[in-house]
């Protein structure tokens, strides 16, 4: 047991004198949030822009009114040339010249640009809302009972609602984050642990020690969960508490459906533990036979690759069986997006938990018998 503490306190000092390391456990966590304000101050701090257009007749203030409405401004001008004037030194965006005699509105814009057709459209809006406005003054001079002609049949508006394709994938992709944190701290700790080791020629050194080779891969395997539970805890503390913080700060973050309670917080952190323990072994198995840190870390890009699938099937709106919940890396991230958004069943943590015990142990024989052959040795 002493060999390995020491083993453990060995690989721990190794990997937090490599910077690289460091950014992974401190920085790599921080995109989270970042993606997650940055939407945020996206979506609740848009406004449309607002539009200069030319007119050549006095607005009233039913006009004016209107042309608030479809974010236009309106400025006055004497004649069309003053207009067409102001149009190409870009003072105005658009104008409109009204014959008073033919009453015939001429809306001139540029259709070609994504500028003139927002503007086009908001000029017919306006010009729509004025000619509504006018036949209902007619209306009423003519003695027509204008709540009757309002209300020949209402109208009741149901909101229904949907998923915000953006928030829901910015969410998926929080919790992604917080497993591919695991992933890649626990990459390098184990290619430090082995690859490096061999590469530099100190294996065969710490073999020749009193340390029997289970007692040193078992350290090297606790070091390696170690730092992906660290690693995971921080990105899963700043993901609650960011998804906390938006869901009070934006209106747009309301409806996303995040469930914080206790119980969601002391799963996940069993589920990180968990997720620690799996990836922590297979990451070491993988790199075990590697020779070099250039050909470790190839081989450890699959596992990286893997972690980012469940975001993509969230992607492809896949419904997901229970079967999912067996298949390992990916039941973790699945679990923790159905803990935070409340809609984890007793089943499926069962399913996650009994499962990863099986793969866990299954995993630590794998490395413990590889760690035998002399080929993986040396």
């Amino acid at each position: 047991m002493n060999n390995i503490k020491i083993t453990i306190k060995k690989e721990i000092r190794s990997i937090l004198r490599d910077r690289k390391t460091l950014y992974t456990l401190l920085i790599f966590p921080l995109i989270i949030p970042l993606f997650i304000f940055l939407e945020g101050y996206m979506t609740d701090g848009y406004e449309e822009d607002t539009y200069v257009i030319g007119v050549n007749y006095s607005l009233n203030s039913t006009e004016e009114t209107l042309l608030n409405e479809v974010n236009l401004e309106a400025y006055n001008y004497k004649s069309v040339d003053e207009m067409e004037d102001a149009y190409n030194d870009g003072d105005i965006s658009g104008y409109i010249d009204y014959d008073k005699d033919k009453k015939k509105y001429f809306v001139y814009t540029n259709q070609d640009s994504s500028d003139g057709m927002y503007v086009s459209s908001s000029i017919d809006a306006y010009l729509k809302g004025y000619n509504d406005y006018l036949k209902e003054l007619y209306l009423i001079g003519e003695d027509v009972d204008m709540d009757y002609i309002n209300n020949i049949f209402s109208i009741e508006r149901v909101n229904l609602k949907g998923e915000n394709y953006m928030l829901e994938l910015l969410f998926v992709m929080s919790f992604t984050y917080v497993i591919m944190s695991i992933l890649a701290s626990s990459t390098n700790m184990a290619i430090s642990a082995t690859a490096v080791e061999k590469e530099n020629g100190t294996l065969e050194t710490l073999l020749t020690f009193p340390v029997s080779i289970k007692e040193l891969i078992v350290g090297k395997y606790i070091s390696a969960t170690i730092i992906g539970i660290i690693s995971s805890f921080v990105g899963l503390v700043v993901t609650i508490v960011s998804l906390f913080v938006a869901t009070n700060m934006f209106d747009s973050f309301k409806d996303i459906g995040f469930s914080l309670e206790i119980y969601n917080v002391l799963l996940s952190l069993v589920v990180i533990i968990l997720a620690s323990l799996f990836i922590a072994g297979m990451c070491i198995f993988v790199t075990s036979r590697t020779k070099s840190f250039k050909e470790a870390q190839s081989a450890a890009s699959l596992l990286n690759l893997v972690a980012v699938v469940p975001m993509f099937i969230s992607m492809l709106d896949i419904s997901v069986g229970f079967i999912y919940y067996l298949i390992p890396i990916f039941n973790y991230t699945q679990l923790l997006i159905d803990l935070f958004s409340g809609s984890a069943t007793l089943v499926n943590i069962l399913l996650v938990i009994g499962s990863s015990i099986i793969y866990i142990y299954f995993v630590i024989c794998l490395v413990i018998r590889r760690y035998r052959v002399e080929e993986i040795l040396f």
